[in-house]
């Protein structure tokens, strides 16, 4: 796993490096109205899943990385989320969701083929007749990893008392759809620099259509960007949705 999930300097500031709402606002449109029963798939240090209890939805929030979870814990002092350290194939066979979200772009962790099936075949056996699996991955055709430099870092960011913390990228290697980079995390304390090494997966539609069909879903929406506008060669976007095939 990769230490931007489990090392314990990086999962404090996650937070404040991730603080877009754009992809929560968007979801949260697309949702049945509460208090419908919501899975949060990825849910990391647990905003959204927090965000999604406090409007009145029934949330269970599920994430393989123990420390992401605990955090999220920490936060939920009306326990008004069921955390779940695993994936959704950990959850009871029995339990139903009205709709399923996974954000962040977590959907690109998934870099093998029986990955992405074990998924979509564990979301569909959780879905009610109705329900909807929500998520996103960054369009491959638009190549955003070219951006992915140490000249294109954004500015510091703040974390209270005085401190900041600069994050850089620089990609190692693009090759059969994945890309590996390396982030390194700058802090103005004086401390060691913190590094962490990740690999993203960039499926296209027609991929992840095809995974869909094999486990009894299909693709009944898509869209390019935050805004809702279309999907296009180009977009930034890839963002889906899948039902129950009929």
């Amino acid at each position: 796993m990769d230490a931007l999930y489990q090392n314990p300097r990086l999962v404090e500031v996650y937070d404040a490096i991730n603080q877009s709402r754009a992809d929560y606002d968007f979801y949260i449109g697309e949702l049945p109205e509460p208090p419908a029963a919501l899975l949060d798939i990825g849910c990391g240090t647990g905003t959204f899943a927090l965000d999604l209890a406090n409007r009145g939805y029934a949330v269970t929030a599920v994430d393989p990385a123990p420390q992401m979870v605990a955090m999220a814990a920490q936060k939920d002092a009306g326990r008004s989320v069921n955390w779940v350290t695993g994936s959704v194939a950990d959850l009871p066979v029995d339990a139903r969701f009205d709709a399923a979200v996974m954000t962040g772009h977590a959907f690109q962790c998934l870099l093998d083929d029986t990955q992405i099936s074990a998924l979509f075949k564990a979301v569909e056996q959780r879905l009610c007749r109705d329900g909807s699996f929500w998520f996103e991955t960054r369009n491959r055709a638009a190549k955003p990893w070219l951006r992915w430099r140490p000249d294109c870092a954004a500015p510091a960011v703040a974390l209270g008392g005085g401190r900041t913390v600069t994050v850089t990228h620089n990609v190692l290697r693009v090759s059969d759809g994945r890309v590996t980079f390396e982030e390194r995390y700058d802090f103005n304390d004086h401390s060691a620099v913190v590094t962490s090494r990740s690999t993203l997966r960039f499926p296209d539609l027609n991929e992840i259509a095809a995974f869909a069909v094999r486990h009894g879903l299909t693709v009944s929406e898509t869209f390019g960007t935050w805004t809702r506008e279309p999907l296009m060669r180009d977009s930034p976007e890839i963002i889906v949705r899948l039902q129950k095939a009929a």
